[in-house]
């Protein structure tokens, strides 16, 4: 159980950091002599971890042992993540469309965007076979 509390808060702090990173490029790149800032140094390093952490998360979700009670709760509290992290992203997303952005930042956005819907929708169909 400690193990699994540990494991939400590192998937927890993974996005808080991403979501911030992609923030503060939306707020402050716009300003003269910004640089964006970037998750990592290569773009392929980058989607590695987002797939990663989705794969595992949804082998997580998919088989989680406990009762239904335990089950429901679970698919609550890591649905109300993934999806407040793919609004969050599909936000950064839209709102970066119109402005000059290298396509590597888009491409981790889109990624990272329906990774967090499917990993919603994989909660909620755990919920709905648990109740």
């Amino acid at each position: 159980m400690i193990a699994e509390w540990l494991f939400f808060l590192y998937v927890l702090i993974c996005l808080l950091i991403f979501n911030m990173i992609h923030l503060s490029n939306l707020l402050y790149v716009d300003m003269p002599n910004e640089e964006p800032m970037t998750v990592t140094s290569s773009f392929a390093q980058t989607s590695l971890f987002i797939i990663g952490i989705g794969v595992v998360c949804f082998l997580y979700m998919r088989y989680l042992r406990g009762s239904k009670a335990y089950k429901r709760s679970k698919a609550v509290i890591w649905g109300s993540l993934f999806a407040c992290h793919a609004l969050a992203s599909g936000f950064y997303l839209l709102m970066r469309h119109g402005l000059i952005w290298n396509q590597q930042e888009a491409m981790e956005l889109l990624l990272s965007t329906v990774i967090s819907f499917v990993l919603t929708i994989q909660a909620v169909m755990q919920y709905v076979a648990n109740k």
